[in-house]
């Protein structure tokens, strides 16, 4: 049609209409008037911008139709017009594309927490509820509109990570970390949905690797189960993991637990306690109906309260209805007074002067924060370009008070809500290929929170560690430096600085170097570790035993033997422990009337909490009990087996 229309028109053209398309093909190969190159985006005046326009993009950008039927000089001036008309709608299209072109984000972590789900005191099992679910995968469709493919720049900004995977998910540019924790896993599998929707409903057609591994050589397209799902890998770790600290710093940590215990004692918290007991005493029958002792319902326990009357608000009608939202305010206000005395008060000590052990949560938070920033710098951005932490409130408002946050935002004083984002992300304010990862002097962190998972919440910046507003981004080299002073940087430090009893910490720890400072010295020869030289000790005793007990046997004729004993019979059972993981509940409501009661001395199994709760002894046959015996008529166990006790065989005599 374009060489028809140049037929037709060849003597239309006119100078005027020639200089309007020179400008364009200059435009359009990034020259200004005097054929310098320049970069897209810049603000070099042109035709477009004085008319508001968007700058237009090289012709590289354009589709290849229209790249392959540009008119070249000596055609006419309809095919130049309608050439150029083509060029700005294609422009215009690309325009996400061309606008971004001011800053490059090379590495994000994202903090969230976990959705709705049931409560620590309830009866039932604490796990993700569909809402809850719901919650995390809005809340992934969000970072997907952010950093892989916009759709809503207007509300939740547009900065596309670098050259990351837009349809299917590149295990090698994300990662993912969760606590194993039901309620928190599953918020992570959720959020990935969101982030990496399935294959069929993401237009994967696009994708050439997708369309790649999905044919088959007869033809036919085989799509990925549950009409495309996506498998992220997403590491959960438990207490037992040394990794754990990462994402729950205060869990198993003896001084956090020291320190939380001499909140109750102090008159901040003698004073609310007294204030609020009328409070907390109005809503014990109307919302508890006795499943709790009165006793136990107040201010000590003001987040479990909190989480179960919202739990009901939300889904118990009957407990909607007796409650007010003011009532239900209140209760969230206290419990984040409670939470963040115990949590964010960074003049608390625990077993050394000053290392703010109440956060110990944020410190060890913000060490995987800057740990993850420099893998991205250590593998060229090609890894860590996306990181997903998955935890519950406790290091957010840790890591909140450390950044210094509540000092300049009333918000960050407390809870963060269901679903909440703390991201940090590390850009360039230039355009910078993939081919030239920047140079850490060009590199900045800034600070952004998006408090639930409503839609009207926007993704918002802050000014970290006492800048002023004016200033939200700052060089990473002083987001380093800001953050070295306020993480615990090892497993060894951690172990050290809480005095903690975790199954991994004799491994990273060394006693002998331990000082009142609070340094942590690793030994060059790891064979020099007390736990390794145990091992090795016990492994060489049980060798040198195997020995001795082969010679006397092949020598002497030792033979063991299990004697009768008719007084004793097996039984297939014995004690069913409470099998509680890292953030189990300690507070349990017992349905009938149950009572519970507070321990607020020693260390507490589950969720760290000072001032946890243990069941009474009518919740002992829940928690422990016998397997049935061995059903009668089945052969029992070894002490009925009758055994003929014969002299050991001589070395001459045959069997």
């Amino acid at each position: 049609m374009l060489r028809a229309t140049r037929e037709a028109t060849a003597k239309d053209e006119d100078e005027g209409t020639s200089s309007l398309y020179s400008s364009l093909d200059r435009l359009s190969h990034g020259q200004d008037g005097d054929g310098e190159l320049r970069e897209a985006g810049s603000s070099s005046s042109s035709f477009l911008e004085v008319l508001g326009l968007s700058p237009i993009v090289p012709v590289s950008h354009l589709p290849s139709a229209l790249r392959e039927e540009r008119p070249r000089s000596s055609g006419s001036t309809m095919a130049r017009l309608l050439w150029a008309a083509l060029c700005l709608s294609a422009c215009f299209q690309l325009e996400v594309v061309a606008s971004n072109g001011s800053e490059t984000i090379w590495s994000s972590v994202v903090i969230t927490r976990n959705g709705d789900s049931i409560p620590l005191i309830s009866n039932d099992p604490t796990v993700l509820t569909p809402l809850g679910a719901q919650q995390l995968f809005s809340a992934g469709a969000v970072f997907r509109d952010r950093y892989i493919a916009p759709s809503n720049a207007a509300t939740y900004g547009e900065s596309i990570i670098n050259e990351i995977s837009t349809y299917q998910i590149d295990n090698s540019q994300t990662f993912a970390l969760s606590l194993l924790d039901e309620y928190v896993a599953a918020s992570a599998q959720a959020f990935v949905q969101g982030l990496y929707p399935p294959l069929n409903n993401s237009f994967s057609s696009e994708d050439p690797i997708i369309t790649a591994i999905s044919l088959l050589a007869n033809g036919s397209n085989i799509a990925f189960p549950l009409g495309g799902y996506q498998y992220a890998n997403i590491y959960a770790t438990s207490s037992l993991d040394p990794y754990s600290i990462w994402l729950a710093g205060q869990t198993n940590c003896n001084g956090f637990l020291v320190s939380g215990s001499e909140y109750f004692e102090t008159p901040e918290y003698l004073s609310v306690a007294a204030a609020t007991q009328d409070f907390y005493q109005s809503i014990a029958t109307s919302i508890f109906g006795g499943e709790l002792p009165s006793t136990d319902i107040n201010y000590h326990n003001a987040y479990y309260i909190f989480d179960y009357v919202n739990y009901g608000f939300i889904h118990n009608k009957t407990i909607h209805d007796r409650i007010t939202e003011d009532q239900l305010a209140q209760l969230r206000t206290l419990a984040d007074q409670w939470e963040f005395a115990i949590n964010g008060n960074l003049s608390a000590s625990g077993y050394y002067n000053g290392d703010r052990i109440r956060s110990i949560a944020g410190q060890t938070l913000a060490a995987e924060i800057l740990g993850l920033f420099l893998n991205s710098i250590e593998t060229g951005g090609s890894a860590s370009k996306l990181n997903l932490l998955f935890t519950t409130f406790d290091p957010m408002i840790s890591l909140a008070s450390l950044i210094g946050l509540p000092d300049m935002y009333e918000q960050f004083f407390g809870l963060p809500d269901l679903g909440s984002s703390m991201v940090f992300e590390m850009f360039t304010s230039a355009n910078v290929s993939s081919d030239n990862y920047p140079s850490v002097s060009e590199l900045q962190v800034r600070f952004l929170f998006r408090n639930g998972t409503n839609s009207t919440m926007n993704l918002d910046e802050y000014p970290i560690f006492g800048n002023p507003e004016t200033i939200m981004a700052m060089s990473l080299e002083d987001f380093s430096t800001s953050i070295e002073a306020i993480m615990t940087a090892t497993i060894g430090q951690w172990c050290d600085v809480c005095q903690s009893d975790s199954v991994f910490c004799p491994a990273y720890t060394n006693t002998t170097n331990s000082t009142s400072d609070n340094t942590y010295t690793s030994p060059t020869n790891p064979a020099s570790r007390p736990a390794i030289a145990g091992i090795i000790g016990a492994i060489i005793a049980l060798i040198v035993a195997g020995i001795v007990l082969a010679l006397a046997m092949l020598l002497f004729g030792v033979r063991f033997h299990r004697r009768p004993n008719p007084k004793r019979r097996s039984h297939l059972g014995g004690f069913k422990g409470a099998e509680k993981m890292a953030s189990d509940p300690d507070l349990t409501a017992l349905k009938g009337g149950a009572g519970a009661t507070i321990v607020r001395e020693g260390q507490t199994q589950g969720h760290e909490r000072v001032g946890s709760w243990e069941l009474g002894e009518g919740s002992k046959g829940k928690d422990f009990g016998v397997l049935p015996s061995v059903a009668e008529g089945q052969r029992p166990s070894f002490e009925a087996d009758e055994e003929m006790h014969r002299e050991p065989v001589k070395m001459d005599e045959r069997v």
